[in-house]
């Protein structure tokens, strides 16, 4: 099971036995709550979750291969939207942390990600 599949499991499992049960009807009390009664699946969970880098929230892209940066090479990171962007169709981006290249596209998300090659087949391959 991986990270995003592990964190939809754990808040399932909370919302059946807390939020369904008619305990709470707020989603992080009946995490809270499902953690105190299962210490063994809150450390399971702490142990699972975990970011590839501590100034981001994991994202469904980590699943992925990204796309590296044309200038030096480092990963890119998909922003949704463009500020500087004009024009009546929406663009996103992708951007490189390391020197703040950025590649302006049409794409969506979803299109994005069926171009992009899953870490497990990568690293079999």
């Amino acid at each position: 099971m991986n990270e995003h599949e592990t964190r939809k499991w754990f808040i399932i499992k909370a919302r059946q036995a807390f939020i369904e049960s008619g305990e709470t009807d707020n989603i992080s009390e009946a995490v809270r709550l499902y953690m105190a009664a299962h210490p063994e699946s809150s450390d399971f969970i702490t142990a699972t979750i975990t970011t590839r880098e501590k100034d981001r929230p994991q994202t469904i892209l980590d699943e992925y291969e990204r796309p590296k940066c044309r200038k030096c090479g480092a990963e890119m990171f998909w922003k949704s939207g463009c500020s500087t962007c004009k024009g009546p169709v929406k663009k996103n981006q992708w951007i490189c942390k390391a020197c703040g290249f950025k590649h302006i596209t049409r794409d969506t998300l979803e299109e994005a990600i069926s171009k992009l090659e899953r870490k497990e087949a990568a690293e079999n391959a």
